[in-house]
Order: C-alpha cells, then sequence, then structure tokens
C-alpha cells in the first residue's frame, strides 16, 4: 500500500487571518529557575488567546498548559515553565498556540515552515 502525498492545510474560511506569532529563542533551561517564554503576537483583529504547551522530552507525558499574559507596557505576552517543573533529567519542548477574535488560530512554530516545537536543552 502506497503513501499518500501531505496536504496542504487550508482554512475553510480564507478570508480569515490567523495571527502572526514570533518567538524569543532561548537557549537554555536551568534547573530550580522559572523559564520565561514570550512571544510577540499580533492579529488583524485581536487577539482572543494565547497558551504555552510545554513538557519534558518524553513521548510519554502530556503537554501542560499556561495562559499567556500581555505586559501592557511592552504588547508582548509571556508565562513561565515553573522551576517545580524543569527536571535535570529531561531537555523541555514547547510552543504557543494563538487565536483570534475572528476564530482564526494557529500554533507556532508553523509545522509548514519548520519543526512544529521548540527544544530548551537544560544546563547540566
Amino acid at each position: 500500500m502506497g503513501a499518500r502525498p501531505a496536504q496542504k492545510w487550508t482554512p475553510r474560511d480564507s478570508d480569515l487571518k490567523p495571527p502572526v506569532v514570533s518567538l524569543t529563542s532561548l537557549t537554555a533551561a536551568v534547573p530550580g529557575r522559572d523559564l520565561w517564554v514570550t512571544a510577540e503576537v499580533s492579529a488583524p483583529e485581536g487577539v482572543k488567546w494565547v497558551r504555552l504547551r510545554y513538557r519534558h522530552v518524553s513521548q510519554f507525558e502530556d503537554y501542560q498548559t499556561a495562559e499567556m499574559v500581555r505586559d501592557s507596557k511592552t504588547g508582548v505576552y509571556r508565562a513561565a515553565i515553573p522551576a517545580a517543573f524543569i527536571d535535570p533529567k529531561w531537555d523541555l519542548m514547547y510552543f504557543v498556540e494563538v487565536v483570534g477574535t475572528n476564530g482564526a488560530g494557529r500554533m507556532y512554530p508553523d509545522l509548514e515552515q519548520e519543526m512544529p516545537y521548540v527544544i530548551v536543552p537544560l544546563k547540566r
């Protein structure tokens, strides 16, 4: 049985513009310290919500979720992976989910352009 070619994702309503996200790159996580993830988000009709999804680099875990909060001074959204979650045995991985008030949403990093999650190594 042959494999089918991958299909490009297209929204039901092509007029809906999904939010655009720029993630701040992180070089390493430190056990015992919160890891702050920040994202610049723009959406033509406003942002409904932004969520950080994270887990250890392990296929045996579900993702944890943290609501990202917008800083009123900078406009940047941020959330922390708690220090208590950071285990010296495991690197971390995360992605960000964003939905605009128009109902259009996306996950970042974007699967159509790159690996759909960020891996953050631990300082050991």
